[in-house]
Order: C-alpha cells, then structure tokens, then sequence
C-alpha cells in the first residue's frame, strides 16, 4: 500500500528539515522531498509518515541521512569560470600586496564533492608555483558527509571534467586506470575538508577570519530569512577588505546591506569594507612600481623589451617610441603603435605592460586621449584609484566632452565612499550623453542609497528602457574602454524596481 503524505505532514517534514539546516521546498522541490522521504522509509521498513517523523525526531543520525539525501551536488572542476579567473587575476594579488604576514585564506562555503576547492587551488599553484602552499590556505564545507568523504579522496569521474582542459588535467591529476582521475598530492595537501551545516559553527571546526569566501549555487536551497542568517554569519568570518563571491544568479538576493556590492570588469562580488584601506594605499608609495610617477620614466631600452613581446602585426616599426624622430639602426613606433600595442596586453591581462606601452605613447603625444582613457581604466581594474582619477581628470583637461573619463571618475568616487562627488560625475556624463544606461544606473544606486525613491525608480527605468531597446553586445562594450555584463545591470535594475514597487527598501 503506498504510503500517503497529506498537505499536515509534507508541512511537519518541511519545517523539521528547515530548521535544521535551512533547506526550504517549494512547490517545484516537494517532489525531491517525497522521494527521499519514501525512500528511507522502505529502507527503515516504516510505513506512516507519522512513524517516519517521529523516528527523525528521535535519531539524529537517521535525520543526518534525509537530508544527505536532499542534497543536490551538481559540480564540476572551473565551474563558472569568470569569477575564478577575477579572483586569481586580479583580487588576489590586491589582497598579497596588502598582507604583511600569514597566508590568504580561502573557503569554498557548500563545496559538495569539492571540485570547486580543488580548482581554486589548482590555478593558484599555475600562478604561484610551489610558493601557493606557503601563500594560501583553502577549506571545503558541506553539510553532506558523503560528499566531504569524495572530496578528501580526490578522486574524480569523467564528468566533474567538462570544464577543464586536457593540459591542465595532466598537470593537477594522475589516471588510476578505472576512468577516474586523482588529484596530485600537492594539490590535496593544499585543500582540507569539514563537514559543516553553514547554520552552525564555524570555530568549532577551526575556522576564523577568512580574506575571500566562495558561496555559489548553495543559497538557491534557503528560503529569504535563512539566505540572510548564513550570508551574515560569512561576512562576520571575513577579515576587513575580504570578499565574497555568490554565484551569478544569486547575486541580488545579498544584496542586503551587510557587505559592499562590487562591479568589477563586468561581474559583480561582495567586499567588506577596510576602512584604514584607503589611506593606508595613499601613505604607503613606496610599494607602488616606479613608472607609475606622474613623470614617467620609460627608457627606449624598456619599451623595446616590452614591444618585442607584443605580437608584430599590432606594433609596426616606424617610429621611435621615445620621441617620435627616426634614428638610425633603431626599431620606431608612433604614439598609436604604441597605443595599439598596449590595447591588445590589455586584451591579455598582461596590464602591466600595457601601462608601461601608455607611459611611453604619453610622453611622447601628451593629448592622446585615448591613451589615458585605457590608462585609467587599467589602473582602476588594479584597484589603483588615486592614479586612476589623475589620469582621468588629465583626460577631462584635454577633451571637457570626454564621457569616459567623467564615468571612470564617478566610478572611483563611488568606491571612495564620495557619492556627493560621484553623482556629480554621473550627471556630467549624461549631460554629454542622455542615452549613457552606465550614468543612469549608477545614478538610480545613489538615490536609492540616499532614499529618494521616485527619482531612483525613474533612473532606473531609464537604464533599463536603453539596454532593453539596443543590443546588449553592443552596450556591453558602448564605453570604451569599460566593458559591462550588461544583463546582469538589467537584471539589478528589474530587481530594485520590484522593490520600489512593493515598498521594500
């Protein structure tokens, strides 16, 4: 006889299993609950929902294997790879150059079977080398026992594979001859695994403060309330200037307050403010690379060893990149060679050296614009604002009708904590530009942070009228250099005009 669960007892197992993990089930979900509730009861031989219930209530470990059972562990090695390479490429090295002692250390928040762990590991050791044990500390969680236990084994079928290619696995893994691959063993000596319920507590399992938490594709399992509880209870283990990275689909449903909403490169994250940070970066100049002074000092003997590896079709040799006047028996680039050159290390992330290519196009074409546009773009990408705004008001004093740098100017304002200043920028550029969606979006957020709610709302409906009318690759790329996810702007605007609308701020 199948065992019937009326509308009062799919309500009792719900509550239970929320309560003591944070799982909720929506209609689309209840299904999954049904089946692993009928399931466990054949196996225990029960056949009442009450006697099931009554048995969760008395055996913890029968309890632990339910909602083992719920537990949906979808994963695979670079899953979302965006986030991984923003956090590798760039957030990291900002977090190193602030560290003055122990490593940076890293939580993978719901790591099912531990792909994501072992990944963010792997790509640090291809950047790092055998530095990254010494530099970085990185710790799995799940709720799932089953699941902690494959991750600690490191070994791995063909499907946690779709993401990765063939040179990075024959580097991180060895075959064992029954298709499954293991991770190295300097890689599994990097990564620890606990089992933890992301309600419970942290210390207990030897986790402190932390400097970047990834907590991806886990929340979607939380009603609104326990969403809330689990992201406080993370942004308290973050040390100050920590970040936190939620999957993309997730990213609006943080956005409570607690943590700073960040837009890097067209993705966005979460950080805790440092509130020494700022001033710290401006007092400390002797850690910033030379040829970022306002002087630049680019000898020909550099931008040749940084030309020559730059790929000939982008820097044809005419001119010298020094000063513009031929010399003989000397390889020549103009300013726009120059310019060219360092276009495509940026396209690279080899920013670096495409400053280095700017310095040079600078000095030797002082109204080059587009030059200090890109170069204020890179810089603002590295987190270097106070150059990032010189170099754009430079570009403001060589073309008043420069929207770009009036938006880069904004931009670093806004992370200065000057909204005051950055709405003015904002409206600069829509003066130069009614139809700028980025000026109107990032207007509506301050007004919206200032509570003036209509006007917020009419900003954001603006922002969201241009990119919903024009093509969103086309707008992605509508400032140049700046370059936007320009969905996820819409799918931020649409959220907070859902909040406008029901009076929820």
């Amino acid at each position: 006889m199948p065992v019937l669960f009326h509308e009062q007892s799919r309500t009792l197992f719900k509550e239970l299993i929320q309560r003591t993990c944070g799982f909720s089930f929506s209609q689309d979900r209840e299904k999954s609950l049904i089946a692993a509730l009928k399931k466990r009861m054949a196996s225990r031989g029960i056949q009442t929902a009450d006697s099931y219930y009554g048995l969760l209530l008395a055996d913890q470990n029968e309890l632990k294997v339910l909602v083992e059972l719920l537990t949906v562990n979808e994963t695979y090695f670079l899953r979302e790879p965006e986030h991984l390479t923003l956090m590798v490429d760039t957030l990291i090295p900002e977090l190193l150059s602030r560290r003055r002692c122990g490593p940076i250390r890293i939580l993978s928040a719901g790591c099912s079977t531990g792909e994501e762990a072992y990944s963010v590991a792997m790509l640090l050791r291809d950047r790092y080398g055998e530095e990254s044990e010494r530099l970085f500390s990185i710790t799995g969680v799940d709720i799932d026992s089953n699941t902690i236990a494959t991750a600690r084994s490191g070994l791995y079928g063909k499907p946690s594979f779709r993401g990765m290619d063939k040179g990075m696995m024959g580097r991180h893994f060895e075959p064992t001859g029954l298709a499954e691959f293991l991770v190295n063993a300097a890689i599994r000596r990097q990564v620890r695994f606990e089992v933890l319920n992301l309600l419970g507590n942290f210390n207990a399992i030897g986790i402190g403060c932390v400097d970047i938490i990834l907590y991806r594709n886990v929340s979607i399992y939380f009603p609104h309330d326990v969403q809330e509880k689990i992201f406080t209870a993370l942004a308290d283990l973050l040390n100050e200037g920590g970040i936190l990275i939620v999957g993309a689909t997730e990213t609006l449903h943080h956005d409570l307050g607690i943590l700073t909403l960040v837009e890097r490169n067209g993705l966005f994250y979460y950080s805790k403010p440092a509130t020494q940070l700022f001033s710290e970066r401006r007092s400390v100049k002797r850690h910033e690379p030379a040829h970022y002074s306002s002087k630049p000092e680019v000898t020909e003997k550099a931008v040749s060893r940084l030309t020559a590896a730059t790929p000939s079709t982008s820097l044809p040799q005419h001119r010298s990149a020094m000063n513009g006047a031929e010399q003989p028996g000397k390889p020549t680039r103009s300013p726009k060679e120059l310019f060219d050159g360092a276009l495509e290390l940026a396209r690279s992330n080899r920013h670096e050296e495409a400053l280095a290519l700017l310095e040079a196009a600078i000095a030797v074409d002082h109204s080059f614009v587009k030059a200090y546009l890109l170069k204020a773009s890179l810089l603002l990408d590295s987190a270097r604002y106070d150059r990032a705004k010189t170099t754009s008001e430079a570009a403001c004093a060589l073309d008043p009708l420069c929207r770009e740098a009036y938006l880069i100017l904004g931009i670093v304002a806004r992370h200065n904590g000057d909204d005051n200043d950055a709405f003015k920028r904002f409206r600069e550029a829509l003066y130069l530009d009614p139809a700028c969606w980025l000026a109107h979006f990032y207007t509506a957020e301050i007004l919206y942070a200032r509570q003036e709610h209509k006007r917020a709302r009419s900003s954001y409906e603006k922002a969201t009228e241009i990119l919903e009318k024009g093509s969103l690759a086309e707008a992605e790329k509508a400032f140049f250099p700046l370059s936007f996810n320009a969905q996820q702007f819409i799918t931020i605007c649409r959220h907070k005009l859902s909040l406008l609308k029901e009076g929820r701020t």
